[in-house]
């Protein structure tokens, strides 16, 4: 009786690349969380820059 590895290596081979997978989707999510954190983080320093600006060019 002679039995092949290839159907495990393959088991294998698919679950490292669905980790892969998983792991890469995760870090796109992360890194688009953080675009996003940095736009809302550029528009508030944005509308201080433009409050501080109109507050001195009142005086």
């Amino acid at each position: 009786m002679h039995v092949s590895a290839k159907p495990l290596v393959m088991k294998i081979y698919r679950a490292y690349l669905r980790s892969r997978l998983e792991r890469y989707a995760r870090d796109l999510q992360a890194i688009a969380e953080q675009r996003e954190n940095d736009f809302h983080a550029e528009r508030i320093l944005h509308q201080a820059v433009v409050s501080v600006r109109s507050k001195l060019h009142s005086l």
